[in-house]
Order: C-alpha cells, then structure tokens, then sequence
C-alpha cells in the first residue's frame, strides 16, 4: 500500500504542469507581437522554442519569466496565479463630460460649505465685497473639493458628477479602481492648487489632465467594466520574490558583475534571497564544481572563458532551486563545441536534479536535444 502510494505520488508530480500560459497577447502600438500563445510545461521537461527572428519567441520568454508583461492571457508557475488579464478598450470620455464633472463637483462642493456656514453662523456672510474673506471662502471650497474626490473616488472610482455623466475613473493599465495613492494624487492635482493646468487639459486634442497621467488613471464610460484586484495574482515586491526564488535565468550574455568572482556571482541571488551565508556558498560550491568550474571559483569573469562564463551563468540561475530555468539564446555567444556542450549540461542537470527547462534559440540542431521543439512564427505557436 505505501508503495502504491508513493507511486502514485511520484506520477501526479512528473505530469504535474510547472508552467501553464493561456492566451498569451503582447501588442506594441499598432505592431501585435505574441497572438494568443498557449504553452504548457511538465515538471523536469526541456522545452526549446525556435523560430526566426522577430518572431516573439523573446517576448514570450520574457512574459513567461515575469520580466514583462502580457495585454492579455493567464499565467501560472509552479501552482501560483502570475497573472490574469482581460484586454479592455480605455477610451477618455469626451472633454465636455470632462469639464461638467469639475463644474458640477465645484458647485455641489459650494453648495456644502454654503449651508456649513448657514447652520453654523446662522446667515450667509457677503463674501463677495470682501477680496480677503473670498479668497478665503474659495480655499475652503478648494479644500472640501479635495477631500470630497479623494474619498469617493478612493471608496468608489466615481464622484457624485461622475454618476450624472456615466463616467468613472480606472486604472489605466489594468483596469481596475484607483488605488490609494493614486486616488490621494490625483484629488491633489485636480483641485489645488494646479487647477488652471486642469482647465487647459480640456483644450486638447486627446481629453485627459496631466493628473491623469501622474497617476495613471484615466476618465472613461462607465459601460467599461472594473477588474477585480485579486490577491491570488502576485504583482510588485511579491512578484520580485517569487521571481527570485522560483525562475532562474539564462541569457546570451553571461551579466556576471566584473568586480566579483565566480563563487560571489553565483552567491549573489542567494543572498538576495535571504538565504544563510555559508549554506550559499556550500550550495554555489556543490554547482560549480558539477559544472566543472572546481578550480576556477576565486577568478574574476574576465579571468575566464566564453563557455566557463556561461557555465557561471547557469550555476548562478540554479542557486535558489528554482521551479523553472529560463534560458534566452543561451548559446548565441559561444562556438559550436561550447555551445553542444552547454544543451548537453542542461540534459545532465535535469537528469540529476529533475529540472525544468524553457529555451529559445535559434539553433534547430541543438534544440532536437530538447525533450519538446515548439516552433513560432509571427506571433503564433506553429
């Protein structure tokens, strides 16, 4: 019974997915770079993409390694939800909405003060024949205003002219309600004291505020749907660690820092990571010297060769066992004999080790050593 068990353990973990994108969509400007990509990787396989140049075989890379970003599609490593994506159109509203929001929120904000001042002193003061007691009269609206946007828009998207016009506020690159921050600068900008910039804004071809852009917002319909801020999608800080500790990278050019040694390169993200001090430099030891880099731990990379650069560069993705190890050209930079030997040290890492390998490379040669070629073209897996 507990072999079965375990049996059964070790199957679901060898077809377990590592890595599941679906509907992958990357456009820059008017130019679509990835069409709809869907590619799923197994624990412990090597997977290379080739294709020609311009293809989108680095962007998807690139998305898959968290290091961009996809317009649309879901991504997920290792059991985690990366992201989740839906592709919305944010247009600004036209520049009329625009401006009767800010004259309709000025009056409502007028409105108020004038019946604080009715209750409180009993009558409405002639402030219009005194210049000190009207400035001061519109600071007070200014400053209603303020807390007035800021916290309908923090609590809501919309202020109350925001419903009258069916317009809301989101976020421009997600889709989302504005955050804090974003909901705190912008009521500053719009309101005081930069209020003149805000009447210019509705001048332009393209009706949007500059605190619209500080704050990477935007006034559109409110047909468009907000997006959910999920916390199963990682994103900032979060998204830096799990990338850290669960993507290991590869690149055509080794970026080992000149000033440290082959043992302090590979350290490095293991630091970063948090990991103990001497448990990292055992664990870099035990990779270098499996990559036969045993007697050249104390030199510089200048100190050492195309290939043994690399081999550096592939201890260093390995530091912090990551889930998956990301390679970009790996071998574009090294000769034919470097480069045969680097595929094959994958093979041998992922026979000893059960290591997952994403590659992308020009070399079709070299990628039939791969336990899967997943070819691209124009944007599209072919």
């Amino acid at each position: 019974m507990t072999l079965f068990l375990k049996g059964k353990i070790a199957i679901i973990t060898y077809f377990r997915s590592m890595l599941a994108a679906k509907n992958i969509q990357k456009q820059y400007g008017q130019l679509e770079i990835l069409k709809g990509i869907d590619i799923n990787i197994k624990k412990g396989e090597i997977i290379s993409i080739v294709g020609p140049s311009g293809s989108g075989k680095s962007t998807l890379l690139h998305i898959l390694g968290t290091l961009d970003e996809a317009d649309e599609g879901n991504l997920e490593i290792d059991g985690v939800k990366i992201s989740s994506k839906l592709k919305l159109e944010l247009i600004p509203v036209a520049w009329w909405k625009r401006l009767l929001n800010l004259v309709i929120d000025w009056l409502f904000c007028g409105a108020i003060l004038s019946s604080i001042l009715y209750f409180a002193l009993g009558y409405v003061p002639d402030f219009l024949e005194n210049f000190d007691a009207f400035t001061l009269f519109f600071s007070q609206i200014l400053s209603i205003s303020f807390l007035y946007s800021f916290m309908f828009e923090s609590l809501t998207g919309r202020t109350l002219a925001k419903y009258f016009t069916g317009t809301k506020v989101i976020m421009e690159k997600d889709g989302t309600r504005p955050n804090f921050r974003s909901c705190l600068f912008r009521s500053f900008a719009r309101f005081f004291p930069f209020g003149l910039f805000e009447a210019f804004s509705y001048l332009n071809a393209r009706p949007a505020g500059w605190h619209d852009d500080i704050t990477n917002t935007l006034v559109v319909d409110s047909k468009v749907p907000y997006q959910k801020r999920s916390k199963d999608f990682f994103s900032g800080k979060k998204l830096a660690a799990f990338r850290n500790k669960h993507i290991g990278f590869v690149f055509q050019f080794h970026h080992l820092l000149p000033e440290f040694t082959a043992l302090e390169n590979v350290c490095i993200p293991g630091w970063i990571a948090g990991g103990k001090r001497k448990e990292v430099v055992t664990r870099a030891i035990e990779l270098l010297k499996i990559l036969g880099l045993a007697d050249r731990m104390e030199n510089k990379p200048q100190q050492l060769s195309g290939g043994e650069q690399q081999r550096v560069a592939v201890a260093r993705a390995l530091i912090n066992n990551p889930s998956i190890v990301m390679a970009d050209e790996p071998t574009g930079n090294l000769d034919s004999a470097n480069a045969k030997e680097l595929h094959q040290l994958f093979i041998d890492l992922r026979n000893r080790y059960n290591q997952t390998f994403l590659i992308v490379t020009h070399n079709e040669e070299l990628a039939k050593m791969s336990d899967r070629t997943l070819i691209m073209k124009d944007g599209k897996m072919i």
